[in-house]
């Protein structure tokens, strides 16, 4: 009898466009690679400095693209939200030194008459996303934290608005990129 095979594989379209632009934006001695064990939980993804041989885990979290409200657009501008729902002890027992939340923002050219959509990331150290969240966050339904984050590509601009507003732009995709870049 010959040896058994099953899918190994663990990857996921939010991981493989997190890891994406984490490729294309990170310096060339910095890789990004994936756990090819399925079973392993908590950790998503691995940035790797090749020069320095320091290392960095990141957990995804994905939303789908939210059409933002008419009152969302006249209170908080240009741009629209990702919704990410998850149990507490997902943030509290983290493994990973960062988490990862990939927002496909709606974004419309009025010049053009289009509109398209773009993933932005807010990339927070789990220490602060603890943090954040033992100081700002209730917990819903069976101990599940809800995030509602809105991005504004034009203003650069990120902030949670689910229990109260908390202003994230110093992780939104270019600076939180940069942070863990320090890092590594």
């Amino acid at each position: 009898m010959g040896v058994s095979y099953k899918n190994f594989w663990s990857l996921n379209t939010d991981e493989a466009v997190v890891a994406g632009i984490l490729r294309n934006k990170t310096k060339k001695e910095i890789e990004v690679l994936m756990p090819l064990n399925a079973q392993m939980k908590g950790v998503d993804l691995y940035l790797i400095n090749t020069k320095t041989k320091k290392v960095a885990t990141i957990q995804v979290k994905g939303s789908r693209a939210y059409e933002p409200q008419i009152r969302e657009v006249r209170e908080y501008g240009h741009g629209s939200a990702g919704w990410f729902f998850f149990k507490e002890d997902v943030v509290k027992k983290a493994v990973a030194d960062y988490f990862a939340f990939l927002i496909y923002v709606i974004e419309e050219s009025k010049d053009a008459g289009r509109r398209s959509i773009s993933p932005h990331i807010v990339l927070v150290p789990t220490k602060d996303l603890k943090t954040i969240s033992g100081k700002n966050k209730k917990t819903h339904g069976k101990k599940m934290f809800s995030y509602m984050i809105w991005v504004n590509p034009r203003t650069k601009k990120s902030f949670d608005f689910r229990d109260k507003k908390i202003d994230l732009s110093k992780y939104l995709d270019d600076k939180g990129i940069n942070l863990v870049s320090k890092k590594l």
